[in-house]
């Protein structure tokens, strides 16, 4: 069939139907038929449909070789960095059947959906003539993220910015970044990247008995990263076989260059969550003037009851928030160690004694003025949740 950016159009427009109604989940009596068969089922179809009727485009073998050791390796350090994110937190019980029959399920409901979209994303960037073809992957990205973005968690409840904002990050942003890396890599290669990474990447998830309990960022993170570094290994590849760019053109496209910004920043977000043994808090009240002022950061090296002692400056849990004030007394009772603390800036030590189970870490060090963003990003939280409250 001859190429054809209407015939191309046309099939996006169906496809985009057909996931907006299932993402609106408006099929909720026939949900395990529609999740085992009518879903599989309509994708397949969708893949043999273009199959049979449009052409087959020309690959470049070269590259795409490279491409797709570029995209196992990716799956591979994907797979690598999530089992060490749980040594940094901890691993929790895999809430997917991982037996056999499991993984065949996963399989079919999952598999078959990732390899006929892949193929499909192919067929249709390479069913017009070059010159369309980044509009097509363009529209084609857009189309995948938007089928799989899940309405029916927005629709008929109350509109919950922060909530929203999670989404995005946690998995819109993961979303947009895999697909520019597969439509590029359909551009130039062919099917088989978004095959490859999508099936090893989840095929952990299938098949590992225990998962990271990762906060949610650094599982965005980890979903947006190597992606990107994936694309920027891959236009690097590009650029260096095709004999049009400059010496110069290649050198500045080498990821090498912007890696070690990408890590550095990951660390610092990961820093500011928590993750590692030292984490930041924003001061939200003036109990600690004149050590610590409304808007500072405290710096927390997390540490035992054994760690600390009178006039340090500690971190602890109450219900539902965390305080940070100084210890005036520590005393010890049948093992136990027990802590008086008092806020400098306050008249009376605090009513109630903090345990060792309430310790969080110490304070060793302070920056001013750098934490008013995280205190108002908590009052907007704060507020938000009466809003659902009242």
């Amino acid at each position: 069939m001859e190429k054809s950016k209407l015939a191309t159009i046309i099939m996006i427009l169906i496809m985009l139907a057909y996931g907006l109604l299932s993402s609106l989940k408006l099929v909720w009596e026939i949900n395990i038929i529609y999740l085992y068969i009518i879903n599989p089922i309509t994708w397949i179809l969708f893949a043999v449909l273009l199959r049979f009727t449009l052409g087959k485009s020309i690959e470049n073998k070269k590259l795409k070789n490279q491409i797709n050791y570029y995209v196992i390796v990716a799956s591979l350090v994907y797979i690598i960095v999530y089992m060490l994110s749980g040594l940094i937190v901890t691993f929790g019980n895999n809430p997917y059947n991982t037996t056999l029959i499991g993984l065949i399920h996963n399989l079919w409901i999952f598999g078959t959906v990732i390899i006929a979209k892949e193929y499909i994303r192919y067929m249709l960037i390479n069913n017009v003539y070059d010159r369309d073809k980044k509009s097509i992957a363009v529209i084609i990205s857009i189309v995948y993220v938007i089928i799989e973005f899940e309405f029916i968690k927005f629709i008929g409840v109350e509109f919950a910015p922060l909530i929203f904002i999670k989404y995005i990050i946690q998995r819109c942003i993961p979303n947009i970044a895999k697909n520019i890396v597969f439509s590029y890599t359909a551009i130039y290669g062919n099917y088989a990247p978004g095959m490859i990474y999508n099936i090893l990447t989840n095929l952990y998830f299938w098949i590992s008995p225990i998962i990271p309990n990762a906060p949610w960022v650094m599982t965005a993170i980890i979903d947006i990263t190597i992606p990107v570094i994936l694309f920027l290994y891959i236009r690097f590849t590009r650029n260096k076989l095709d004999r049009f760019r400059t010496r110069e053109k290649i050198l500045n496209s080498d990821p090498k260059n912007i890696i070690p910004l990408v890590i550095l920043i990951i660390f610092a977000i990961w820093f500011a969550i928590g993750i590692f043994p030292i984490k930041p808090i924003s001061i939200a009240s003036g109990s600690m003037e004149k050590e610590l002022y409304v808007g500072d950061v405290a710096i927390i090296k997390k540490c035992n009851a054994n760690d600390v002692n009178v006039g340090d400056i500690i971190e602890y849990k109450m219900e539902g928030y965390t305080v940070v004030h100084r210890i005036v007394e520590k005393y010890q009772t049948k093992g136990d160690f027990y802590f008086k603390t008092k806020g400098d800036n306050n008249a009376q030590p605090d009513a109630k004694v903090v345990t060792e189970d309430q310790l969080i870490g110490k304070v060793i060090y302070k920056i001013r003025y750098i934490g008013y963003p995280a205190i108002w990003l908590n009052l907007l939280r704060q507020e938000q949740a009466l809003e659902i409250e009242t």
